[in-house]
C-alpha cells in the first residue's frame, strides 16, 4: 500500500531549510511497518513581506521498503528561497538509510547522505555513518527511541573551505500521543567532533500534530540549531517556526 502525503506551508518566520545543518531523520521516519511499501510527498509555499518580499518553495518526499527484518528508506528534500529580485538560494538533502531489526528493542542502522544549504554557506556535505538504535519505550501513549552513530563528513563551504572530519551523532526522540487527535514529538541531536567535543552541533525540533479529520492535519514545528563552529558569516544560533496544513491520501 502506497500512502502519499501532501502539505502546503501556511506561515514561517524563516525558511524551513535554513536550519538544515543537522538533518532531523527521526521526524521523517515512517511509523507504519506492517506493509512492504510506503511513500509520501509534501509541497510547501510561502510569500512574506516585511520591507522586503521573500519567496520560499519546497518539495520533499520519502519512500520505504520492508522485507522481514530489513528496512530501506530514501528521503529527499529540496527548497528554494528568494529575497526581492536576488537569485534563488537552494537548500536540500538526499538521505538513504538501511535498518536491520535484531529484535523488538535493538536495530542496526547504516546511512549515506548528501546535503547543501547556500544560506548557511554550505556548498556540499557528504556523510556516511552507522550505529545502533534502541527502543526505550513503546506504549499506546509514549514512544521513546535513542541512538548513536559514528559518521564521516566531507564538507565544501561556499568560501572554498574544505573539511574532512569524523563526528558522533547521538539522538533522543520522544512522542506523546494525547489522543487520537493530537500528538507531540520532540527530537534532540548532539553531534560533537571526534576527539574535540568543543566543536559540536546541537539541534532540537518539537512539533505538535493535530488530526483535524481523517485526511487533514495541522502542525506547528519549532526548530533550533546551535553550531559552536559555524561557517564564516553564519550565526551560531538559528531558529525557525513552521505552521503546516496537510492532506493525506
Amino acid at each position: 500500500m502506497l500512502r502519499v502525503y501532501g502539505a502546503a506551508l501556511i506561515g514561517v518566520l524563516l525558511p524551513a531549510g535554513l536550519v538544515a545543518q543537522v538533518v532531523n531523520i527521526e521526524g521523517r521516519r515512517f511509523g507504519n511497518d506492517t506493509v512492504p511499501w510506503q511513500g509520501y510527498a509534501n509541497f510547501r509555499f510561502n510569500v512574506s513581506e516585511s520591507g522586503q518580499r521573500s519567496l520560499n518553495l519546497g518539495l520533499n518526499g520519502g519512500l520505504q521498503f520492508i522485507d522481514g527484518r530489513d528496512r530501506w528508506f530514501f528521503i529527499n528534500d529540496l527548497a528554494f528561497s528568494q529575497v526581492e529580485a536576488n537569485e534563488f538560494l537552494n537548500t536540500g538533502f538526499q538521505h538513504l538509510r538501511y535498518n536491520y531489526r535484531a529484535d523488538s528493542l535493538w536495530t542496526g542502522e547504516a546511512f549515506a547522505q548528501a546535503q547543501y544549504n547556500k544560506p548557511l554557506q554550505l556548498n556540499l556535505r557528504m556523510t556516511v555513518g552507522a550505529g545502533p538504535r534502541f527502543s526505550a519505550l513503546n506504549s499506546e501513549k509514549w514512544r521513546v527511541h535513542i541512538g548513536t552513530a559514528l559518521m564521516l563528513e566531507k564538507e565544501y563551504d561556499t568560501d572554498g573551505t574544505q573539511l574532512f572530519q569524523g563526528r558522533n551523532s547521538s539522538y533522543a526522540a520522544a512522542t506523546f500521543k494525547f489522543s487520537a487527535v493530537a500528538s507531540l514529538t520532540t527530537v534532540v541531536y548532539y553531534q560533537p567532533k571526534i576527539f574535540d567535543a568543543s566543536d559540536n552541533r546541537v539541534s532540537i525540533e518539537s512539533g505538535l500534530l493535530i488530526n483535524v479529520t481523517k485526511r487533514m492535519t495541522l502542525e506547528g514545528r519549532l526548530n533550533l540549531l546551535k553550531d559552536s563552529n559555524p561557517p564564516h558569516g553564519v550565526q551560531p544560533l538559528i531558529y525557525s517556526w513552521n505552521n503546516l496544513f496537510g492532506y493525506r491520501f
